[in-house]
């Protein structure tokens, strides 16, 4: 820690937002003699103003609390700047934190922020100067974020990604894609093209693809062919039982994707949707040093 302390950005419209946080963090910091200021984050310009206040003023520890969205959109200022990140879960899925082992109760994560010395860097996907630390989809992913709404991932979980997925099941057909990964193209048809920075689903027991990491420096593209019951019983078999992928098909990695597609589909990155297609992505090695556990 430098001498300026922590800024801790909070999103009070995370899903597990409570705000009891804010006091436990005040409390834990104050006791460990560690400055705390907090920002609460409204919307992306008044983020953007805070955070570039913060970063010249020398600050260099930062806490994001909130989801996986909330985390990215703070790691993006970020990156290029001396830093550490912790995370206090308060998301719906929270799958990076559960990912770098950070606690999920928010005692133990306040007090893994204010006493951990230890820090792990991770790679980042840069769309457009912004930057995305688990996933970047589109097809029924995206269509499934754009059937539900802050109150029904606050009120139903995780399980409200499976609310989406059903209702977006009903208006998602196979599209047209080219895929081109550093500097090869390659066409195919699919309902969802999926480019995955760590290979998890939701929670680390749960793998799109086995064999990526979250540092190393690439990324997995992979493909769902069809909906048809056949097709999603099998990729639904791939993750639960860890088999070798039938359903999920890898299409290729490398470190500079882009996506196309006619007709223009909708592309989230991190739970939030991002913009349309054509889409590039660019892999950005050790991006972002996280604060875990000793």
């Amino acid at each position: 820690m430098n001498g300026k302390g922590y800024l801790a950005l909070v999103s009070k419209k995370a899903g597990g937002f409570r705000p009891g946080v804010c006091r436990q963090l005040d409390r834990t910091f104050s006791r460990a003699g560690i400055p705390l200021r907090f920002h609460f984050i409204e919307d992306a310009a008044q983020l953007a103003a805070e955070m570039d206040w913060a970063l010249g003023s020398g600050y260099r520890d930062f806490i994001a609390v909130g989801g996986d969205g909330t985390v990215s959109r703070v790691a993006s200022f970020l990156y290029g700047h001396p830093h550490r990140l912790a995370i206090i879960p308060a998301g719906t899925a929270n799958t990076l934190a559960r990912l770098l082992r950070v606690p999920l109760t928010t005692g133990r994560a306040v007090r893994l922020a204010a006493l951990s010395n230890r820090t792990k860097a991770v790679d980042g996907m840069d769309v457009d100067g912004r930057l995305y630390l688990l996933n970047v989809s589109t097809g029924l992913s995206a269509a499934s974020l754009d059937c539900l709404d802050d109150k029904e991932k606050a009120a139903l979980g995780m399980a409200s990604y499976v609310v989406g997925v059903a209702r977006a099941t009903l208006k998602t057909s196979p599209q047209d894609y080219e895929v081109t990964i550093d500097g090869r193209p390659s066409a195919t048809r699919a309902v969802e093209i999926h480019v995955t920075n760590n290979g998890v689903l939701a929670t680390p027991q749960y793998h799109l693809h086995e064999g990526s990491r979250i540092d190393d420096g690439k990324v997995e593209v992979l493909g769902l062919s069809r909906l048809s019951p056949t097709t999603v019983a099998g990729a639904v078999l791939d993750v639960l039982l860890r088999r070798k992928k039938r359903a999920i098909r890898l299409i290729g990695e490398g470190k500079a994707i882009r996506i196309a597609s006619e007709p223009r589909m909708a592309v989230q990155g991190d739970g939030d949707i991002i913009g349309p297609t054509p889409v590039t992505i660019l892999v950005r090695p050790q991006a972002i040093n996280f604060i875990v556990p000793e």
